[in-house]
């Protein structure tokens, strides 16, 4: 999650009712580029996944001050809506706009994509680890040999080598 820095506007010039950005850890911080009617507008954006919604921050890249604030429903998203079309940019297209999301941040562009779909599809920012798959061993007289190697130079003793030789022609 990304801290609010750059688009945090000390004067406080903030749409009386909004989240107060400051008090916010963002789940994505970066260029934001708006597209209505074929316009394209391109402003700092800020996004917090929250339980029930998104909320998206639109402020100006001049002075960081809120250009606009406003909540998406996740019922009004579908997973096939969002398209990583770059590795930097992630695309999702609402009913009234396209919104493209840029950043230099992989990490934080990957934990972004990662929570967004988790939430489209399962109702919960956890992400599940997939458990690592066993590795194979696809050469046996290879694996042998080696063992073998190991016995001749005394690191291993003969009854271990036979034990693995025997694990590994039995797998």
């Amino acid at each position: 999650m990304g801290r609010l820095g750059f688009l945090f506007n000390p004067e406080g010039n903030m749409p009386s009712g909004e989240i107060k950005s400051r008090d916010i850890e963002f789940d994505f911080l970066g260029l934001l580029i708006e597209t209505v009617d074929g316009r394209e507008n391109t402003l700092n954006g800020a996004i917090k996944l929250e339980e029930d919604s998104i909320y998206i921050e639109k402020r100006s890249r001049l002075n960081g001050k809120v250009k606009d604030a406003f909540k998406i429903s996740y019922d009004d998203l579908k997973t096939d809506l969002i398209d990583r079309i770059a590795d930097n940019r992630i695309k999702f297209d609402l009913a009234e706009k396209g919104l493209l999301l840029k950043t230099l941040d992989d990490d934080m562009l990957n934990s972004f994509e990662s929570r967004f779909k988790n939430k489209l599809t399962t109702s919960s920012f956890e992400v599940k680890e997939e458990p690592q798959a066993k590795q194979v061993v696809l050469d046996i007289p290879a694996e042998i040999r080696k063992y073998h190697d190991l016995f001749k130079d005394g690191i291993i003793t003969e009854e271990e080598f036979e034990n693995k030789k025997k694990e590994l022609l039995n797998s």
